[in-house]
């Protein structure tokens, strides 16, 4: 009876310690890269020196550092729909000017990749509530802007791979960023 009674006793806790193990190890692959990133890697889609980074990461060129600071997705956002089987994704961005001159940027400075193709990319959403990233926008230097950034996909998309390139005022481009965004 009293084997019996510890028994009952110690299986839930192991099975509650056993739970909290199994969604500690699903989170900690966040920081890991999806199976995109590599494919957009191996397929060098990309110009000059690539850096990559997960959502929460500041990533940095010659003129900003930025960094995606969540992600989510929806199916209607500010009233509007995303459409019969597609998505929202919304990136909520920090970008700073680390330059001493004022700069113009816009949501048209980021892409998306759904994969590795020419047909892959994606562009980004008009703004068409307040907190979007500005479709254009002056930059002040040191000012740091922040807003979400808005793509369109199907609804079983899981994973995309958000760009930042380098243009030039000399029409040369420089280096790229990309953020993993896991969906």
């Amino acid at each position: 009876q009293r084997q019996m009674c510890i028994r009952d006793r110690l299986l839930p806790v192991l099975l509650g310690i056993m739970l909290i193990l199994t969604f500690t190890a699903c989170g900690s692959d966040d920081k890991e890269p999806g199976p995109l990133l590599n494919e957009l890697k191996e397929a060098e889609f990309y110009q000059g020196e690539l850096t990559t980074g997960m959502v929460g990461d500041t990533m940095k060129n010659s003129f900003f550092e930025w960094k995606v600071n969540s992600v989510k997705t929806e199916t209607e956002l500010n009233g509007k729909s995303a459409g019969e089987g597609k998505k929202y994704v919304v990136a909520n961005i920090s970008v700073k000017n680390t330059t001493k001159e004022t700069f113009v940027t816009g949501n048209y400075d980021f892409i998306g990749y759904m994969e590795a193709s020419e047909d892959g990319h994606l562009d980004t959403a008009d703004s068409f509530y307040d907190d979007m990233y500005p479709d254009e926008t002056e930059l002040a230097a040191g000012k740091t802007l922040t807003g979400d950034i808005v793509f369109i996909v199907d609804e079983d998309v899981d994973e995309i791979v958000m760009d930042y390139m380098e243009f030039y005022g000399d029409e040369s481009i420089g280096n790229t960023n990309w953020v993993d965004l896991k969906l």
